[in-house]
């Protein structure tokens, strides 16, 4: 016993090693590379001076915070029912949310649910202890993944709860194999972990990982909520004059290509509208000749609508997409030809009708589980898109039965988030 207690720190303390020096190599490298990669810019220019605008903006406050912690924006759409609901029940508290990606950071940063939207800091044993002791978070949430040891260590070794919400895990993570040993301690310093699927609490319970918790998947709160509200995005229905619309969400070129070439070989008089996964002149450009100029930029309708009966709607600036689904027939949800890119599906299904994507879903198993409901269908090729777009075009019984299947998916899915609720306020009490 005592022998395989001395192996496992040895092995611990490898693991430590070895995490801070590949950590520590990615933070150099991002330097390196910022003059010449436009992400590692943003996250360079992100870390000047960082820590210490941060200590100056919370010394103004004296009360607690509640902190969260998200990769990018997609986690932070799913920890949004969390937040609005502690929100409420903590207004005493400050919400403090930090983002790694400078995409995620650059949309939330003026979100007003939030008090303060930061970058997190490049992690160090001392910038944990600083920015804690700045933030003084009662309690912090990490969403689903983007482990910082330093981070989580600091707060554990200060008795602060930490939970990990909307976890997923899968069998091929270093969690799970022998050498993974580091990476499990890990998971241990969270004070309770939420799972999104069963498949995840197998996985904890085999390597004795023991607070956890079955919840569900806290987006399809976010996404029904959304379906609710009754926001209507301006000028879409005068555009779509009536028609069968298609949205693109989040596209990538090598779909909007496919997506062309497919209205080309239907026979039907059908309306198009794309919001692409980049937002900038080069693609907006590249779209509007791929398309042949048969187009109008959702930013110029105000002062062009002349050019309403375009076919192809582009639209040029961002958070608009979820609601932009309340108004279409059909979806084809961009980035699943790319892997781990496969935009949020759950925003489609909420309104109701079929959806579409490319095959790379392996880490998206609420997409796999609307194929396998016959609501999401896969796309590997052209063609099977093209069929697929004929039948929910051509065949208004068939596109009504998947809409109402996949509205009721969505609704049969709720309640992620009081469950969530419910246990932090019996952990915190």
């Amino acid at each position: 016993m005592k022998m395989n207690s001395i192996l496992d720190n040895i092995i611990i303390s490898i693991g430590y090693f070895l995490y801070t020096i590949g950590s520590n190599f990615f933070f150099l490298l991002t330097y390196i590379l910022s003059p010449f990669i436009e992400r590692a810019r943003l996250l360079a220019n992100g870390q000047k001076n960082l820590l210490k605008s941060i200590q100056e903006n919370e010394a103004k406050y004296l009360q607690k915070s509640i902190w969260f912690h998200v990769s990018s924006l997609g986690e932070f759409e799913q920890a949004r029912p969390v937040i609005e609901s502690l929100k409420n029940k903590f207004n005493d508290h400050r919400i403090v949310v930090t983002f790694f990606s400078p995409s995620g950071y650059n949309q939330k940063k003026n979100d007003p649910l939030c008090d303060a939207v930061y970058y997190l800091p490049f992690e160090s044993k001392r910038k944990a202890k600083l920015l804690i002791n700045a933030i003084r978070p009662a309690m912090a949430f990490w969403v689903k993944y983007d482990f910082w040891f330093c981070y989580l260590n600091e707060l554990h070794k200060n008795r602060i709860p930490i939970f990990l919400i909307a976890a997923q895990f899968r069998h091929s993570q270093i969690f799970f194999k022998p050498y993974g040993k580091f990476k499990r301690e890990l998971l241990n310093l969270f004070s309770l972990i939420f799972c999104q699927n069963q498949q995840s609490i197998d996985l904890l319970n085999s390597i004795q990982i023991k607070q956890h918790i079955l919840s569900g998947d806290n987006r399809f709160d976010r996404v029904n909520h959304i379906s609710n509200l009754q926001e209507e995005v301006p000028f879409i229905k005068q555009f779509q004059q009536n028609k069968f619309t298609l949205i693109a969400g989040s596209s990538y070129e090598i779909e909007e290509d496919m997506i062309a070439n497919s209205i080309l070989h239907l026979n039907q008089d059908i309306k198009l509208i794309i919001a692409p996964h980049f937002v900038n002149e080069e693609r907006i450009i590249a779209i509007e000749k791929r398309f042949k100029n048969n187009t109008i930029r959702y930013s110029s309708i105000h002062s062009d609508t002349k050019k309403l009966d375009q076919q192809v709607l582009i639209i040029d600036s961002i958070g608009l997409l979820a609601r932009l689904y309340r108004n279409v027939q059909a979806a084809f949800i961009g980035g699943g030809f790319v892997e781990n890119g496969l935009h949020n599906s759950l925003e489609a299904a909420a309104f109701g009708m079929p959806i579409a994507f490319g095959p790379k879903l392996k880490r998206f198993p609420e997409a796999q589980e609307l194929v396998q409901k016959e609501i999401g269908f896969i796309i590997n090729i052209e063609n099977e898109f093209q069929a697929w777009l004929k039948q929910v075009v051509e065949n208004p019984d068939y596109t009504t039965k998947v809409a109402k299947k996949s509205r009721d998916f969505v609704a049969s899915n709720k309640g992620a988030t009081e469950i969530v609720i419910q246990k932090v306020l019996e952990k915190v009490s």
